[in-house]
């Protein structure tokens, strides 16, 4: 009896242990994830390719905006699928673009406001030419108050790199 019970422990801590581990990268690193996060798979970030992210709760926002002519369909996943992943502990998000560029973002604006990190563009992946391969779009026609300087500056593109960091505001 005791080794049955000591079996099923064992089992269902290697389950638990499994649940949370992260895959790594098959395919090329287009984004990196570090700070208060809690689940790593290379050094103390979290890699992701575009299959992984492309595998996360996909989220579509239609909309126009500053930097595309006309109406474009965008999807792509996010943030609490993203952080969900990765075991966020922080409310607020630095995000890099690859040209170095960085602007902080509150959590808040993906789970209020439906910002997404999008990753397609009218149901092609969006190229580095093409403001990607992730930009962070907002729903601005649905949500006219959003058109203005504070969220066009939070509208980054050419992600590479996010940080999680624990304000105390």
């Amino acid at each position: 009896m005791r080794f049955r019970l000591f079996a099923t422990s064992l089992l269902l801590c290697s389950l638990s242990t499994l649940s949370y581990a992260l895959e790594k990268p098959t395919g090329r690193t287009i984004l990196s994830v570090s700070g208060a996060i809690e689940t790593t798979n290379t050094n103390d970030s979290a890699s992701f390719d575009l299959n992984m992210l492309n595998a996360l709760p996909q989220h579509t926002v239609v909309t126009e905006n500053p930097w595309a002519e006309g109406v474009h369909t965008y999807r792509g996943f996010s943030v609490a699928s993203l952080l969900e992943k990765i075991g966020n502990k922080g409310n607020l998000l630095q995000v890099f673009a690859m040209n170095g560029y960085m602007t902080e973002i509150p959590i808040n604006d993906f789970l209020e406001k439906g910002a997404i990190f999008a990753t397609h563009q009218d149901g092609k992946n969006m190229s580095i030419r093409n403001l990607g391969p992730i930009m962070v779009i907002y729903p601005f026609d649905s949500q006219p108050e959003l058109r203005n300087e504070i969220f066009y500056s939070r509208s980054i593109w050419q992600i590479n790199k996010i940080k999680s960091i624990v304000t105390t505001e």
